[in-house]
């Protein structure tokens, strides 16, 4: 249970749960972090005449301090098994973390033992023993920035007040010292309700089940069956039979499911296997990301299917436009761009024939690409005209779509996309939602690559569910960008040598000739 504190009786050693006033209107990004200094304490006290902390997430001898749990770096069937020693032990979920001394202090890598005995870049050579890393809680819970993350990531998420907006690309202002918030057992923090959700939704609270390593072949079977199922849908539907619902709802609920156990394994199917989609595909990409932010906000399953079918056929008008204009490979004229914009009149033509589909589905289909200034299409709404599932599937349809390889475009990485959503916020799409959709996914989302502080690149396999921005990487490249023999796993979060590892910036898929379906079998 939270506990009320006025802001002068702060002391380090707190975690602040909420405050007195929207997030969104401080500093603070993140909804939650730990107290570590006096410069947090008076950015508080000149923000908040109250915040609630959270006794269960504080340290110092007024609490007691919960041991963290431990947790499995991916290493299941669907990831190249050369990439994946298995740890010393076999930890369970409750096992306290390994302790470790100055004298072992240094990166958490789970190293190949090939690898453990070549000698180490001269860039790399002060991490230290390599120890095995502890795990993330599973509880889906605020998190918050990290000042070692280095200048351009501090300048992420400094001086937030404008909005989110803001969110990337700020000078490097922000003074503020976040620290390392400790990985720890209890309750989950108490959500704060986003006023965009309807109060007739029942929010539900989700835990990680599995471990990404556990969930990755359940994921991968349930990517190949909706992509399966796509191929037959648009065969029905060009050959005039109905779409049937029920094997939609059979492949969507097996989707929950598995992104309910642990969405990480399936964002991670889905980033590997874009490239390989076909040009009616696009949906697969939407559907995880509507699951994942659902997840997030904590609708319930119900209606995590709802979103889920909403993204797999947002684009089924898309079916009956001329197949040479969907592959074309250039930029579209503005006439075939207006024949495009008919895909949408198109799919909902499909899908009110077809019975029992749940009108927020339709809503949000007929919506995807409506804006809150009103410059979107068919029918040009503003604001609050559009449905919620309207302005969610806006966001992440957008999202999938400029991180989707095109040929006549660069490749976009993930946080390049992000940062583009961040700016079209307020605008194009809803401020609020788009922070949430961010915190859904991550800042460097699941699958993409990334440029260590080290020089190294690494692809992001799963989130710290406390910080996004020590998610756990594979390390595919040496600091002079050789690639690795046996990459192996950094958790980020655990790094504990004297310059922590930290993430200097996003990359695209293409980076440097990598390519991170190298490293993925299925």
């Amino acid at each position: 249970m939270y506990q009320k504190i006025d802001a002068k009786d702060l002391q380090t050693g707190m975690f602040v749960a909420d405050l007195d006033r929207p997030w969104i209107d401080t500093p603070f990004l993140f909804q939650g972090f730990l107290l570590e200094d006096e410069e947090q304490l008076k950015q508080l006290r000149s923000h908040c005449e109250w915040v609630m902390i959270d006794p269960l997430r504080s340290v110092g001898v007024a609490f007691d301090s919960p041991t963290p749990k431990k947790a499995f770096v991916p290493r299941a069937p669907g990831m190249a098994s050369q990439l994946t020693a298995k740890p010393s032990s076999s930890p369970s979920p409750s096992a306290p973390p390994q302790t470790v001394s100055k004298e072992r202090s240094g990166h958490k890598e789970r190293p190949n033992p090939i690898r453990a005995e070549r000698p180490r870049d001269a860039a790399v050579a002060g991490r230290g023993k390599m120890v095995p890393p502890a795990a993330a809680r599973t509880t889906e819970s605020r998190r918050e920035p990290d000042e070692s993350a280095g200048n351009g990531l501090r300048s992420l998420w400094g001086n937030l007040r404008g909005g989110v907006t803001s969110l990337f690309g700020r000078a490097d202002t922000d003074k503020l010292k976040f620290g390392k918030v400790p990985d720890v057992e209890g309750e989950p923090a108490q959500a704060v309700r986003p006023s965009f959700i309807p109060e007739s939704v029942q929010l539900t609270t989700y835990d990680d089940k599995t471990t990404v390593e556990v969930e990755l072949s359940a994921a991968t079977n349930s990517f190949k069956r909706t992509n399966d199922l796509l191929q037959r849908i648009a065969e029905d539907i060009r050959s005039g039979q109905g779409l049937k619902l029920e094997n939609v709802e059979a492949v969507i609920d097996d989707m929950v499911d598995s992104m309910v156990r642990n969405p990480d394994a399936l964002m991670w199917v889905a980033r590997m296997r874009e490239q390989d989609l076909s040009i009616y595909s696009h949906g697969i990409s939407v559907a995880v990301n509507l699951v994942a932010f659902g997840r997030h906000l904590g609708y319930p399953k119900e209606q995590l299917a709802q979103l889920g079918t909403l993204g797999l056929l947002l684009d089924i008008g898309k079916i009956k436009l001329p197949r040479e204009l969907l592959e074309k490979n250039q930029r579209l004229t503005a006439d075939e761009f207006e024949q495009i914009k008919d895909h949408v009149d198109l799919g909902l033509g499909i899908l009110r024939g077809t019975p029992n589909i749940h009108p927020d589905v339709l809503d949000g289909i007929a919506q995807h690409h409506e804006r809150m200034n009103g410059s979107g299409y068919p029918d040009n709404l503003m604001g609050d005209k559009i449905s919620t599932f309207g302005r969610m599937s806006a966001i992440a349809d957008t999202y999938a779509a400029v991180t989707k390889p095109r040929p006549y475009a660069e490749v976009i990485s993930p946080h390049q996309a992000l940062q583009m959503l961040s700016s079209w916020s307020g605008s194009q799409f809803q401020a609020d939602m788009v922070e949430q959709f961010i915190h859904s996914i991550g800042v460097f989302p699941v699958g993409s690559m990334v440029e260590l502080s080290t020089g190294e690149v690494a692809v992001v396999v799963t989130h710290s569910k406390f910080k996004r921005l020590r998610p756990t990487v594979l390390v595919l490249t040496d600091a002079d960008k050789t690639p690795r023999t046996n990459p192996s796993t950094l958790d980020l979060l655990y790094d504990t040598s004297d310059v922590p590892v930290h993430i200097r910036r996003g990359l695209p898929s293409n980076a440097y000739g990598l390519d991170p379906r190298d490293f993925y079998a299925a």
